[in-house]
């Protein structure tokens, strides 16, 4: 890209803001400042370039600068970059101020930026994103970020994507005014707001609570708003009621709730209420909902975790308009427990209101219970739009359980995030056993009437399954496989068990070896939040 730029000015117009339209940096090591600095120092000023170096000497840095230049102009290629990353930099007490030091240098020059993540939030960063005029979207990750440092983001207006993510939340248990400033000036245009602070702390209820009493709307203060999450927090009867005014939950499209203390199940409780009430009337926005089964906390009784579980079944239960859901860490039971107790029948009942669900993953924490064949073929029936589908299998069913999700016509991807290894079987024959009797079972029911000689079977004209996922193993599966791509492994085929005249037969690939290393580098190598906002703002 860079090259082809390169070739004239139409090229050079078109590629550059293509090529520096996202940047990304981090300093998890000291090795890493060499990068850090290759990568910004081209958006600064040769005067910027040459009072860093006196600042401090490192590997990286420009030694030699032309001359006859204006040392003030800004690189062009600054007003190019949109998209700002900024990831986890602590290379040693020593050295993280070189690094805080490049990073608040090219914020200055930066004026075009519409997302930024950062892990750095010094005064300087702050005041750079207050001045910014397109800024559309801010994440802000870290740790016991300076009050100081925080004041300047109260000028931020108009913003549809934020995201706070400060475990201590100390900063703005200092300093309420900053966060309920960013929330009032962005009241009528923010799209999601998530939130994941300390689980002893109500900060963000006393904003939230302040920002209504401030707000000059009588209705609900974000009225824009489509998505929430909210994830480490302590949840009491107070902190449910300075939620109901600012924020329309009836109006959400997704809801993501994370790990909360709420030992009386208050919140779940509170939003079953309203979506029954609502779902009698206009019908639901809510079609995206993730929250945590089960909540291992030593400080909760049994009795009370109880009631938090039966309270979320009573949420998934009260409204029936998602086409998503993902309930993580399901783990009801005890690890110890030696016999599936089953899946729970209220929770069972519960997901199959959700006619429309397209969309369904129950993620475990390594415990039982394990979805049974019949739960399978429960929801399998129940749900006739299904086209993900995530769970752990029994797999002393597994023939059962395969013949069950032959009946979801619409299944596109199939997923066991790890196996029960029931029959005590080693880890790849447990992965492969899950794999053959899924396709065999598929192969077994297609239509015998379409595999003639003059036309041989096809599987995609009988089925939609494109890939399987079993533990840390991904298939894909098709009739014909086009040049596979560095990583992937040569297809094998598999073929029917029935004594039909003419053999199905497909074939399935081990694309395990194409995905990237993911090697922690300081920030999220999918960008997904990024992405997210972006596809948002566009």
């Amino acid at each position: 890209m860079s090259a082809l730029g390169r070739t004239s000015k139409y090229f050079y117009s078109l590629m550059m803001p293509r090529l520096y339209g996202r940047i990304a940096v981090a300093a998890m090591f000291h090795a890493h400042i060499p990068k850090l600095i290759r990568t910004l120092e081209p958006h600064l000023t040769i005067a910027q370039k040459k009072k860093l170096k006196k600042e401090g000497r490192y590997k990286g840095q420009q030694e030699r600068y032309p001359s006859g230049l204006d040392e003030e102009a800004k690189p062009i290629c600054a007003s190019y970059v949109r998209q700002m990353v900024v990831g986890v930099s602590d290379p040693g007490r020593k050295h993280n101020y070189i690094v805080d030091r490049y990073v608040e240098e090219v914020f200055k020059n930066m004026n075009n930026l519409e997302i930024v993540e950062t892990w750095i939030l010094t005064k300087s960063v702050a005041e750079s994103l207050a001045s910014l005029k397109h800024i559309k979207a801010l994440h802000l990750v870290g740790k016991d970020f300076k009050p100081e440092n925080t004041e300047p983001l109260s000028k931020i207006k108009n913003l549809k994507h934020l995201s706070l993510r400060d475990h201590s939340f100390s900063s703005f248990s200092k300093n309420h005014n900053t966060m309920q400033s960013m929330l009032i000036n962005s009241a009528s245009t923010l799209q999601s707001l998530a939130v994941e602070g300390d689980i002893y702390s109500d900060n963000l209820f006393q904003v939230l609570e302040r920002a209504s009493k401030n707000a000059a709307s009588e209705t609900y203060v974000f009225t824009a708003l489509k998505s929430l999450s909210l994830s480490n927090m302590m949840i009491d009867a107070q902190g449910v009621k300075s939620l109901q005014k600012p924020i329309d939950f009836t109006k959400l499209r997704e809801l993501i709730l994370g790990h909360m203390r709420d030992y009386d199940g208050l919140l779940y409780q509170h939003l079953a209420n309203l979506f029954s009430k609502k779902s009698k009337g206009t019908e639901l926005s809510l079609r995206t909902l993730s929250f945590n089964m089960s909540e291992d906390d030593f400080m909760s009784t049994s009795e009370q975790r109880k009631a938090e579980f039966n309270a979320k079944c009573h949420l998934v239960a009260s409204f029936n308009t998602l086409t998503s859901l993902k309930l993580t860490n399901y783990g009801e039971y005890v690890a110890g427990t030696n016999i599936n107790p089953g899946f729970s029948p209220a929770l069972l009942q519960a997901i199959l209101q959700h006619k429309n669900l397209r969309t369904l993953k129950i993620s475990y924490s390594r415990k039982i219970p394990w979805l049974s064949a019949t739960t399978v073929q429960t929801l399998v029936k129940g749900l006739p739009h299904l086209e993900e589908f995530e769970f752990v299998p029994e797999e002393r069913q597994m023939a059962e359980i395969s013949r069950a999700l032959v009946g979801a016509t619409n299944l596109t991807s199939v997923s066991c995030p790890h196996t029960s290894r029931a029959n005590n079987s080693a880890p790849d024959e447990a992965i492969l056993n899950i794999l053959t009797n899924i396709l065999k079972a598929f192969l077994s029911q297609a239509s015998h009437t379409e595999t003639t000689e003059a036309k041989p079977f096809i599987w995609e004209d009988h089925r939609k399954l494109k890939r399987i996922s079993v533990s840390y193993r991904t298939w894909d599966v098709a009739s014909e496989f086009g040049k596979g791509e560095k990583g992937m492994k040569k297809p094998e085929q598999i073929t029917s068990d029935d004594d039909a005249q003419q053999k199905r037969v497909v074939l399935f690939r081990d694309i395990t070896g194409s995905f990237p290393q993911r090697i922690h580098v300081g920030y999220d190598l999918d960008f997904r939040w990024v992405e997210k906002a972006d596809r948002d703002i566009v």
